[in-house]
């Protein structure tokens, strides 16, 4: 047979047990998220650039470097390209222009006072790539620089020649769908100072990754016992109260049960001991008897247990004041 002290202790170290793991519970998160690389893509565009030159005989007709001589170039052959890799389902547009800017400074404010448009292209990407060609005829420039100079009436302009390329791509690519833009901004610089010309950010490249990112139920796993985290998280706290409930409960009966201690009033003044000599005996034949007798003599009151009862003494001179109290079974 089990008592109820029993049950309850046994209550007691399974609510521990379900609260304990119900808060270390709180701290993990009921799913977990992890990612993987599916694949790259890159968007790549270069200005490919090579001189034709005036006559010379040190160079020939073309040249193809980072620098060229200001003197003997007489125009550019420019060639644009870009593409999308890998370059399977992409579909998209483009846009591919140059212009030349004239402008003075005022301080490091750069006003522009003229525009013009050196050449322009727009098409459809084909197998994810395009390519366009121009090309840049500087004796023809410096003539219209020149005219642009005399009309403003400027003896000092500053000229600044910018290539921009725009392309928009949309598509699947490892699966995934692709939609975004991409833009290359390129310049011609007449360096006067050394004399020479040379190109500004001629490549342009842009390469990104395809995630995956997937989201999972948390497992956890104590003692042979395996749940998900959101389901453990309901589960503990509810066994905890369910051993919470007859563990209060057991408690308030115990309690509820136990005899009522009728000398609590008195406890304060009341001593554990026998008298060893006494003249006579009063039997006293109630509590209040008692409780009468020590508010009369002011005395301290003994207490000592015989035959199965509780015995209180006032002592006052040789007589003693006595009242049993059987004990309750």
């Amino acid at each position: 047979m089990v008592t109820r002290r029993e049950v309850l202790a046994i209550s007691l170290v399974l609510f521990l047990f379900f609260a304990f793991y119900s808060v270390k519970l709180l701290g993990v998160s009921s799913t977990v998220t992890t990612q993987s690389v599916l694949g790259k893509y890159t968007q790549e565009g270069e200005l490919i650039h090579v001189a034709i030159l005036k006559n010379n005989t040190l160079y020939g007709e073309s040249l193809r470097r980072a620098e060229y001589p200001i003197p003997l170039v007489e125009r550019f052959v420019l060639t644009y390209s870009y593409r999308f890799t890998p370059m399977t389902e992409i579909k998209g547009t483009y846009r591919t222009w140059g212009i030349v800017k004239y402008s003075v400074k005022r301080g490091s404010e750069e006003i522009v006072l003229w525009e013009d448009t050196l050449f322009e292209d727009s098409g459809e990407l084909e197998d994810g790539k395009f390519i366009v060609e121009y090309n840049l005829n500087l004796t023809k420039l410096d003539r219209r620089t020149a005219e642009i100079m005399d009309q403003l009436g400027l003896k000092r302009l500053n000229r600044k020649i910018v290539f921009t390329t725009s392309v928009h791509v949309q598509g699947k690519a490892f699966g995934k769908e692709i939609n975004e833009n991409f833009e290359h901004i390129s310049t011609l610089v007449k360096d006067t100072g050394i004399g020479l010309y040379y190109f500004t950010n001629e490549k342009e490249s842009v390469q990104k990754s395809i995630i995956e990112r997937q989201t999972q139920r948390t497992r956890i796993s104590k003692y042979g016992v395996t749940m998900y985290a959101d389901t453990a998280k309901k589960v503990m706290p509810l066994l905890a109260l369910l051993f919470l409930t007859p563990l209060i409960g057991g408690v308030y009966t115990i309690k509820s049960q136990r005899p009522k201690n009728e000398f609590k009033d008195l406890a304060p003044y009341i001593t554990e001991g026998a008298p060893v000599e006494v003249e006579r005996r009063v039997i006293l034949a109630t509590k209040d008897d008692l409780k009468k007798t020590f508010d009369l003599l002011d005395k301290p009151i003994l207490h000592y247990t015989e035959g199965g009862e509780d015995i209180y003494v006032i002592i006052d001179g040789g007589i003693a004041y006595e009242y049993r109290h059987k004990k309750n079974t």
